[in-house]
């Protein structure tokens, strides 16, 4: 992975803007190692890992411009997410599968409300509240929650990335979904 900087998000959104083909092709070469290992995180197949990643460069060709992001990076990530949580989507909708994606989102899901049809209202209430929730947390435990629950990092490689051990970071996720049950139900958020 070559490491980026905000130089290189310069250079890569001047050939968006050209509407160079090499504007895809540096996107690739800066960030097809970071987006393409996410996606693997969340889906486990190198064939859908690859094809998320292309559709992140197509989303990308079309939306810049007219949008400007910079940082570039958190951009891309974000778009890869959604690809893979839909790629992930179609393909449970045919066959449930027993991914890591699947046991991350059975452990959120004792923490979280239960949609039961929410109203647009509603579910912004929630995304409100869960934002606060964030800001309410210690930089390392925000970034413990966003690592597991936002980009699907397994426990194993979460723990050697923030030099604790396996035992001690799921320790740390349970207490964190405690927490965040207790704020949403503090907020007259939580029906469970």
């Amino acid at each position: 992975m070559t490491v980026s900087s905000g130089k290189n998000d310069e250079k890569i959104l001047a050939l968006f803007r050209e509407r160079s083909e090499d504007a895809v092709r540096e996107t690739a070469r800066c960030y097809g190692a970071v987006l393409r290992a996410q996606a693997l995180r969340l889906l486990g197949s190198p064939e859908d890992a690859e094809e998320v990643e292309n559709d992140v460069y197509l989303t990308a060709w079309n939306q810049i411009p007219p949008d400007e992001p910079r940082p570039l990076l958190p951009y891309l990530r974000t778009i890869c997410r959604r690809r893979a949580l839909d790629k992930l989507d179609e393909r449970t909708a045919q066959k449930r599968g027993g991914g890591q994606s699947d046991l991350i989102l059975e452990e959120l899901q004792e923490s979280l409300p239960a949609d039961d049809g929410r109203s647009w209202a509603e579910r912004l209430s929630l995304e409100e509240a869960l934002n606060g929730f964030l800001d309410g947390l210690t930089a390392g435990e925000r970034k413990i929650f966003l690592q597991r629950y936002w980009y699907f990092l397994p426990v194993k490689e979460l723990a050697a990335q923030n030099g604790v051990k396996p035992g001690h970071a799921k320790v740390i996720l349970y207490r964190l979904r405690q927490k965040l049950k207790d704020y949403l139900e503090k907020e007259d958020l939580w029906n469970g």
